[in-house]
C-alpha cells in the first residue's frame, strides 16, 4: 500500500464521529494522534529522501545541459576550422547529452511534483494532527469540568442535609439535654430521706437560735 493511500485513509476518518461514538474519547484521541504522529514522521522521511533525489537529478540534468551546450560550442569551434569530421563527432556527443538532459529533466519534472504531493500532504497531516489535539483538550476540559461541576453538586448536597446551623443546633440540643439530665438528678438527691431529716435538724436549730434572740431582746 503507498504512503498516499495510507494518508489518504487516515484522514478519511471522521474525527467527530469516532470520538462521539467512543466509550472514552480521550483514549480515542490519543491512539488516533499516535497513529497521526507516525504517518506524519513516515512523510517527513519521505519528503527529505524526495528532495534529496531532486536535488540530484536537478544537477544530473544541469550537468548534461551544460555538456550539450559544451559540445554545441566545440562542434561550432571544429567547422569553423573545417574538420567536418570532428564537428560530426562533436554534435554526436552532443545529441547524446540532449537526451540523457532530457531524461533527467522529464525525471526531475516528476520528482518535482512527487515532493510537493508529499509536502502537500504532510501539511495536511499537520493539520488533522492540530485539530485532533484541540479536540483531545476540549473533551478533558470538558470532563474536568464535569468532574468538578460534580465535586460541587455533592458538596451543595451535603451542605443541604447538614448545615453549619444544624450541626450548631444539634449541640446546643444535647447540651441541653445533658443539662436538663443533671438538674433532675440534682433534684432526685435533694429530695432524698437523708435530705429531708437534714433539712428538718437545721429548721430546728434555726429556730432554736431564733427563739433565744427574741428571749435577749425582751421580746419572748
Amino acid at each position: 500500500m503507498s504512503i498516499f493511500v495510507r494518508i489518504r485513509d487516515i484522514l478519511s476518518a471522521n474525527i467527530n464521529a469516532l470520538l462521539d461514538n467512543a466509550e472514552d474519547p480521550e483514549k480515542m484521541a490519543n491512539e488516533y494522534l499516535r497513529q497521526l504522529h507516525n504517518q506524519e514522521y513516515e512523510v517527513k522521511t519521505n519528503v527529505a529522501a524526495a528532495m534529496a533525489d531532486l536535488a540530484r537529478l536537478n544537477r544530473m540534468e544541469a550537468q548534461y545541459l551544460a555538456e550539450v551546450e559544451s559540445w554545441d560550442r566545440k562542434a561550432e569551434a571544429a567547422l569553423r576550422a573545417g574538420d567536418e569530421s570532428l564537428a560530426k563527432a562533436a554534435l554526436a556527443r552532443k545529441v547524446q547529452a540532449q537526451k540523457l538532459y532530457e531524461q533527467y529533466r522529464d525525471q526531475s519534472d516528476a520528482q518535482e511534483q512527487q515532493v510537493e504531493q508529499l509536502e502537500q500532504a504532510l501539511v495536511q497531516l499537520q493539520t488533522r494532527v492540530a485539530e485532533v489535539q484541540a479536540k483531545r483538550d476540549l473533551i478533558i476540559a470538558k470532563k474536568n469540568r464535569a468532574q468538578t461541576q460534580e465535586a460541587i453538586q455533592r458538596t451543595v448536597r451535603q451542605a443541604t442535609r447538614i448545615s453549619a446551623m444544624d450541626k450548631l443546633d444539634q449541640l446546643e440540643s444535647r447540651v441541653d439535654d445533658r443539662l436538663d439530665q443533671a438538674e433532675a438528678m440534682a433534684k432526685l438527691e435533694g429530695d432524698t430521706l437523708e435530705n429531708k431529716f437534714r433539712n428538718l435538724e437545721r429548721d430546728t436549730a434555726v429556730d432554736a437560735e431564733f427563739e433565744e434572740l427574741k428571749r435577749r431582746l425582751g421580746q419572748g
